[in-house]
């Protein structure tokens, strides 16, 4: 029998290669060598140490080191400023580039041409329904219709030749605008080019409506005056009242009768024979729960000849909030004192309606100017010769003061009275 030989490093037996060496505990999960230890006679260096994570609450507490502030003018702030500057040039531009076409003053002239047109139709019109007075109307828009072809020949023509001037001045603004977007040291010559379109702009309207300022406040006037009448004649047609043979309507307003018991609101007339004061407000005359019914009052509360006012008055009366409004109050006395009309009244103008404008009516209707202004009636220099002829030639007729129903005394007579009523009988005596 032999003896079995032992494999080596089995047993008890250990070889060298078993024996652990210098390094071998890192490869076998083992303890690391320390930085700065010796391996087989060399020095390790030690590793630089890993930065940690910074918290970030502890971050924003920190206070900021000068390094870190930042500056008070950034590039990016500049830049959002001439984005803006450049903006709000182009939307000035495109507001100028719709201007530049003189379309607004185009339409000005296109409106006159059809008020022109349309003056002989509502001075027709008004004619047609009763208005004898204003015999100027017609000879003014004669003459109206005749100066406007000229003017507006001329005005169309200085508007074409400015029109091309502002679009060539317009597509140079818009150049400008294109290059500025990726050039903005242009922002300054565009701002500059913009404020002189402008100008261009507004020159070239004050010549062209220059051509026909004048014409254009004279068909203003003349259209008001016609809407003035128009109001007058509905009014008229609306009133209770008719008015005498002879008689026509010249001037309406709203009033208030100002006195100390009721102050009635309507409307005063004037006619080339009366004044007249015809009351018109809504009453309530049933309460519901959330609405009422109303009813309109209309009914003349008094009349008087022209010629029994004596004397008029005239006052404006602060009024309203802090006294910024005024009153028109006019004053009328009279000759006579009778039933309907007291010896004085005091009528408070609306509407617009100026105290200055009705005391020259009145007067004018005293005088006789407004009969000489109505439609076919002479002159008033011929009227004048004629009536010094008439009277010297005839002596007037003596007007009645006697009824001839009961020899009664009749009132005083007074210019514009075509009737005259007896205070006992009640008969009309015709003048």
């Amino acid at each position: 029998m032999f003896d079995r030989q032992r494999k080596p490093g089995v047993g008890g037996v250990r070889r060298c290669s078993d024996l652990k060496r210098p390094g071998d505990a890192a490869q076998h999960g083992g303890q690391k060598t320390p930085p700065g230890s010796q391996q087989g006679g060399r020095v390790t260096p030690p590793r630089p140490a890993t930065p940690q994570a910074v918290n970030p609450m502890h971050a924003v507490n920190r206070p900021a080191t000068p390094a870190a502030s930042a500056s008070p003018a950034t590039p990016a702030t500049q830049v959002d400023e001439r984005v803006a500057k450049l903006a709000d040039a182009r939307t000035r531009y495109e507001k100028l580039a719709g201007m530049a076409t003189l379309s607004a003053i185009l339409d000005q002239i296109e409106d006159l041409t059809s008020k022109v047109d349309s003056l002989d139709k509502n001075i027709a019109t008004i004619r047609a329904r009763g208005y004898r007075f204003g015999r100027h109307l017609e000879d003014q828009a004669a003459v109206l219709k005749t100066r406007w072809p000229q003017q507006q020949a001329e005005a169309r023509r200085l508007l074409q030749e400015q029109r091309q001037v502002l679009q060539n001045a317009a597509n140079e603004v818009q150049r400008l605008l294109g290059q500025a977007e990726h050039n903005y040291s242009l922002l300054d010559t565009v701002d500059s080019r913009i404020r002189t379109l402008e100008n261009h702009i507004n020159e070239a309207q004050r010549n062209i409506g220059g051509v026909f300022d004048k014409t254009e406040q004279e068909i203003n006037q003349l259209q008001t005056e016609v809407r003035r009448v128009q109001k007058l004649l509905d009014a008229l047609d609306q009133a209770s009242f008719k008015l005498l043979p002879g008689e026509y309507g010249a001037a309406v307003c709203e009033a208030k009768w100002v006195s100390d018991n009721q102050q009635p609101e309507g409307l005063l007339f004037l006619t080339n024979n009366r004044l007249i004061f015809e009351q018109r407000e809504e009453r309530v005359i049933k309460k519901k729960l959330f609405s009422s019914e109303k009813e309109l009052v209309k009914t003349k509360l008094w009349e008087a000849p022209v010629g029994a006012v004596v004397e008029i008055e005239t006052e404006d009366k602060k009024s309203g909030f802090l006294g910024l409004g005024r009153q028109e109050l006019l004053t009328l006395c009279f000759a006579e004192r009778t039933r309907e009309l007291p010896g004085d009244i005091t009528l408070q103008l609306k509407g617009g309606a100026t105290n200055e404008e009705w005391l020259k009516m009145i007067r004018q209707t005293q005088s006789g100017q407004l009969a000489a202004d109505m439609v076919g009636a002479p002159p008033p220099q011929e009227q004048l010769a004629a009536a010094v002829a008439a009277e010297a030639a005839t002596p007037p007729s003596p007007l009645p003061t006697r009824c001839p129903n009961c020899n009664a005394t009749l009132p005083p007579i007074y210019q514009g009275m075509k009737q005259v009523e007896c205070a006992y009988c009640g008969a009309l005596i015709n003048i």
